[in-house]
């Protein structure tokens, strides 16, 4: 089992890597194409929709056929359209592969957790998930400083070598890890509008019956999402409010992925004596909290210790939900409720991100971002109290409420 959990994470980890590798990239190339900032925020924009558009069926496929094999043909999907951005001659064309590429990554993420559930035991989730949050945080630091080594070289385009490279070497070590059949005992049935009709009604009428993982699960995503959303606002904030200089700004970034990486280490040493719960209402809390300081920092240092407490506490985060997702969603349903889900929060990233930045136009950047913070606390708030209070529920329990 140890080794196939090794081979999944260093799956998921190279592909993760090579997202990281091949963007940064992808934004000067839109920006020297155009010499346009609104061109290159309509790449961030790119994947929500993309989201919207995909997540409405393709958790029937995902449920009803191998998630190894289907993970393994969006690998090398996506391997070849990254190749087609080298050759794309307008803007029009790069926003569309780009778009097929993200509608690859909101397919291949619902059927990786799919995939995880059926292969990873529910005891050893946590542990994995610690893992996996460790491998994600490394990935957010290796990912840019390659891109920008690559840059150095003069030579741009190898990162989206690189990418296709991850890719394909992520396929080829899914090939190795078992073929564990379809979700769904029915998957001979043929997709078609009535049996996506079908799923749909099905998918209802679990989250009807499962409000509270969907309240947990969708309050949680809210938090992230309106941190997403504050995010696309960090540049101009950090630069007209704050006054960094560019050098200055890089290494704000650095400390986040500082503080990153150093939570997912001690996530990973204190995992097995934290439930789920402290994972998601603590780490929520203090997410919210760093921002908070974020917004109301004048200096480089209040600023840093912002980005390092929002960063640290992430892995902790990340670690609680997807174990609590994995623990109360069935296996075989995970895909449909996943792709679901994935739809409603693409929508919700979708008007977090626009309202953002159009009351940025109407009004004082740091009022804005203070008021995005101010709204996080009141998730989080909220998020603590749905997981730690008793009442409600002892979120302490759902090791022994596993219906994978």
């Amino acid at each position: 089992m140890k080794k196939k959990a090794a081979l999944l994470l260093t799956s998921t980890g190279i592909s993760n890597l090579g997202d990281w590798i091949y963007f940064i990239p992808l934004n000067m190339m839109v920006y020297s194409m155009t010499g346009s900032a609104a061109a290159v925020a309509g790449l961030y924009m790119i994947r929500p929709l993309a989201g919207m558009m995909t997540s409405f069926w393709a958790g029937s496929l995902i449920d009803r056929y191998s998630q190894r094999n289907l993970m393994m043909g969006l690998d090398l999907i996506r391997a070849i359209l990254v190749l087609l951005l080298l050759a794309a001659p307008s803007l029009p064309v790069i926003y569309a592969l780009v778009f097929f590429i993200c509608m690859a990554d909101a397919f291949y993420d619902p059927a990786a957790a799919a995939y995880t559930v059926r292969l990873i035991p529910s005891q050893d989730r946590q542990v994995f998930n610690s893992y996996k949050s460790l491998a994600w945080s490394g990935s957010f630091i290796l990912g840019p400083a390659l891109a920008g080594l690559l840059f150095m070289t003069g030579r741009p385009e190898i990162a989206f070598f690189a990418n296709a490279l991850s890719f394909v070497l992520s396929a080829l070590l899914l090939f190795r890890l078992p073929y564990l059949g379809s979700g769904e005992q029915t998957s001979q049935k043929r997709i078609s509008l009535s049996v996506l009709a079908e799923d749909w009604r099905m998918v209802m009428g679990y989250m009807k019956s499962a409000r509270y993982v969907m309240a947990v699960y969708l309050l949680f995503n809210g938090l992230m999402m309106m941190a997403a959303a504050l995010d696309s606002q960090e540049v101009v904030f950090s630069r007209e409010v704050l006054k960094l200089s560019d050098s200055a700004y890089g290494l704000l970034v650095s400390v986040s992925g500082v503080g990153l990486l150093i939570g997912s280490f001690v996530n990973r040493l204190a995992v097995k004596k934290l439930n789920p719960s402290l994972l998601i209402g603590c780490g929520g809390l203090m997410i919210a909290g760093g921002y908070l300081i974020y917004s109301l920092s004048s200096t480089f240092l209040w600023a840093a210790a912002g980005f390092f407490i929002l960063a640290f506490f992430m892995a902790f985060a990340n670690t609680g939900i997807w174990t609590f997702y994995q623990n109360h969603v069935p296996a075989d349903i995970m895909g449909r409720v996943g792709s679901a889900l994935g739809m409603v929060i693409s929508l919700i990233q979708v008007i977090f991100i626009f309202g953002i930045g159009f009351s940025s136009d109407l009004f004082p950047l740091r009022s804005v971002i203070f008021a995005g913070a101010g709204f996080m606390m009141i998730l989080s708030s909220l998020l603590f109290i749905a997981v730690l209070k008793p009442s409600i529920r002892p979120l302490g329990l759902i090791t022994k409420n596993t219906k994978a």
